[in-house]
């Protein structure tokens, strides 16, 4: 076991960093060039509202300084954005130069802060001084060099991105993985794009957003026909560690499993979906889904060749949301890697056919 001194130096020496100032206009430049990659597949594009937007353009030509940049270089030299999308995109889009979003091009300019005038400006009715001062000005870049250390990667972007919109576990994800290999990446937004998904789990616009449902799916996937000795991480950690695998073909992923989730969705579906809550008032419960939908589709075609089937499952929803113990599993610390490995053998012991 690695004492402390051990950890740090392997830590520290996983990564590497650089630093330079580079004005936007370069900025730009290189991003016509594809020299540098903001990639909104990974993330929702644009958080910002006008407003927020207004600000950073209003702090650029009044010169106050913003934060630094971070980036990441792969191995083609080119530059992956790691924090700074919603700057680097409101920049883009305000001279209109936004590749994958052109609706959001050209857009118009709110009331700033300091500078009540800004209301109703574009790039096109900018005096044109400013706009060589917007591209002129510099910023900050941070350059983040690693060696392939998936776990440090997302600690970075988690840590990196902890200002302003957070975003969320599966948006790091997607982020950090999505250029190993694109097959599981195309599982999970094609799985949890089917409506059943989105009727089960009740899904707000904001989760949609937040790709919620591929996380519900992948959170299946991470569980379903897995020896409970695999579960060796807390929940969030161990759905990491399940993607970086499957996403660089170091797991016998079996595709198929995709139809049996939403197979088992579809029996479920005349039950509705407050059979993941535990009352009409209350929200999905992740814990809930999981231990119903692994226990049923780890035995579905016992369950669809049951006679008076729905009526049986209903009963055992039943028993397992008013099981003392299941409570227990759901509640505080519901997450650690002992209670997830329980649910997993409760879903087991109560859905078995």
């Amino acid at each position: 076991m690695l004492n402390l001194e051990d950890e740090i130096l392997q830590q520290k020496n996983s990564l590497s960093t650089d630093r330079l100032d580079m004005s936007f206009g370069e900025i730009m430049s290189m991003y016509q060039r594809q020299e540098i990659i903001i990639d909104p597949e990974f993330q929702r594009l644009f958080r910002w509202n006008n407003e927020q937007k207004t600000k950073f353009i209003e702090s650029i030509i009044l010169g106050i300084p913003i934060p630094p940049i971070f980036v990441a270089e792969d191995s083609d030299g080119r530059w992956e954005l790691v924090d700074g999308l919603q700057r680097i995109s409101s920049l883009l889009s305000f001279f209109g130069e936004l590749r994958t979003s052109a609706d959001k091009n050209n857009w118009t300019m709110t009331e700033g802060g300091l500078l009540k005038s800004l209301e109703g400006i574009t790039f096109s009715t900018l005096p044109p001084k400013y706009a060589l001062n917007i591209k002129r000005s510099t910023c900050r870049i941070e350059i983040i060099r690693w060696n392939s250390n998936y776990d440090m990667r997302y600690e970075l972007f988690n840590r990196l991105n902890t200002g302003g919109t957070t975003l969320t576990d599966q948006e790091i994800r997607n982020c950090i993985f999505r250029g190993d290999g694109s097959d599981f990446n195309n599982f999970l937004k094609t799985t949890s794009s089917d409506s059943i998904v989105e009727e089960m789990v009740g899904s707000t616009e904001k989760q949609k957003e937040e790709l919620y449902l591929e996380e519900i799916v992948l959170r299946f996937t991470t569980l379903f026909k897995q020896n409970l000795d695999s579960i060796n991480h807390d929940m969030p950690s161990q759905m990491t560690n399940f993607m970086k695998l499957a996403v660089k073909g170091e797991v016998n992923f079996d595709y198929g499993c995709g139809k049996t989730f939403i197979d088992t969705l579809n029996l479920l579906q005349p039950l509705g979906s407050s059979i993941f809550r535990y009352n009409s008032n209350r929200n999905f419960s992740a814990n809930l889904f999981d231990t119903v939908v692994v226990g049923i589709a780890e035995n579905l075609q016992g369950w669809v060749g049951l006679p008076n089937n729905l009526n049986e499952i209903s009963a055992r929803i039943y028993e397992l949301k008013e099981d003392a113990e299941f409570k227990k599993l759901i509640g505080s610390g519901a997450a650690t890697k002992s209670r997830v490995k329980r649910r997993l053998q409760k879903a087991r012991e109560v859905f078995a056919v």
